[in-house]
C-alpha cells in the first residue's frame, strides 16, 4: 500500500480517467456510469462482512484508491489511535489531512477491507476508485454507499445480492 497526498490522488484519478473534483467527489457529469445508492448496515457487527462484500464488488481491480474525503463529523466515533497504528504499520506517520488517499494493490484486498471498516465505524466519507474503472463506490457519513458501474446488468446483480443480504436500496440523487 502507498499513501498519497491530495495532489497525487487527483493525478492518479485523472490518469485512470476518473473525473473527480478537488474535494474528491466523483463528478456528476460522468454519465457513462450507472449508479445505485444503498443504506449501510446500522449494526456494527455486520460491518466487517459488509466491507468484504464491498471490496469483492469492486473486482476485478489491480489497484484501488481508498480516499478519505471527510472526517471529524462524528468525532466520538473516531478511533484515531487504531487508524494511525494501522497506517504506521505501513511505515507512514503523516496525518490524514496531509495524505488522505491509500493506494492498494489487488493482493492487499484484506488491508483495504480493514481500512474500510475503520472508515465505516468512524463515520468518514470516502471514495473507492479502481484502476480498471469497472466499479467505483462513494461512502457517506450519512450511512449510505453509492456504487458506480459501467455495466447496468452487473449493477442489477449487485443490487439483488445486497437485497438478499438485507441492505435497503435508497433513492439516487
Amino acid at each position: 500500500m502507498e499513501i498519497l497526498q491530495l495532489s497525487k490522488a487527483i493525478a492518479w484519478s485523472k490518469l485512470h480517467k476518473i473525473d473527480v473534483d478537488e474535494a474528491g467527489k466523483v463528478c456528476a457529469a460522468n454519465t457513462a456510469l450507472h449508479k445505485r445508492r444503498f443504506q449501510i448496515p446500522k449494526d456494527a457487527s455486520k460491518h466487517l462482512s459488509f466491507c468484504r462484500f464491498v471490496e469483492f464488488s469492486l473486482r476485478p481491480w489491480t489497484r484501488c484508491l481508498f480516499w478519505v474525503t471527510a472526517w471529524g463529523i462524528w468525532e466520538s466515533s473516531e478511533n484515531w489511535h487504531l487508524y494511525y497504528r494501522l497506517r504506521e504499520s505501513y511505515g507512514d506517520r503523516r496525518l490524514l489531512d496531509e495524505a488522505p488517499a491509500h493506494l492498494f494493490l489487488d493482493y492487499e484486498n484484506h488491508d483495504l477491507t480493514s481500512f474500510l471498516q475503520i472508515a465505516l465505524s468512524a463515520g468518514w466519507d470516502c471514495l473507492l476508485l479502481t484502476s480498471t474503472g469497472y466499479c467505483h463506490a462513494a461512502i457517506s457519513h450519512d450511512e449510505w454507499i453509492e456504487f458506480f458501474m459501467r455495466d447496468k446488468v452487473e449493477l442489477e446483480k449487485l443490487s439483488t445480492n445486497l437485497a438478499q443480504y438485507g441492505v435497503k436500496q435508497l433513492p439516487t440523487r
